[in-house]
């Protein structure tokens, strides 16, 4: 199991994106809620600022990518391999306890690793 696609699954599935199709993450197949810092024209958004993907592989394959570069401390979030999943979960827009829970649980399930918690390295998500 690939951790970092199995990130992107919890908080797809926290956020509903994946799971229910009256939501707008859904609809735009955006499964992380990634936002759009481009320059303006350059990728579609809708009007919360949210990439709108033409496909739902193409809105994956972004959300992995996006996820991988933050975990790896290489994206302008300033983030560090040594942050924590709480970090990450916030700049996601994941601040408060009870969501992080959800995506740990979601992860200890998915990664059968119960020692998963909010204060795991992001390095975790990025090592063999």
């Amino acid at each position: 199991m690939n951790k970092i696609e199995a990130l992107v699954d919890a908080v797809a599935h926290l956020k509903g994106s994946s799971t229910n199709p009256d939501s707008n993450l859904y609809q735009i197949r955006n499964p992380i809620g990634a936002m759009s810092f481009s320059k303006p024209g350059r990728n579609e958004i809708d009007t919360e600022g949210h990439r709108v993907f033409k496909s739902w592989l193409a809105g994956y394959r972004a959300a992995v990518f996006d996820l991988t570069i933050k975990c790896k401390g290489e994206s302008r979030a300033n983030l560090k391999p040594t942050d924590l999943l709480e970090n990450l979960l916030r700049v996601l827009g994941i601040p408060e306890k009870l969501g992080q829970d959800q995506v740990v649980k979601f992860l200890r399930r998915a990664l059968k690793e119960p020692s998963i918690s909010r204060t795991t390295p992001l390095s975790y998500f990025v090592e063999n």
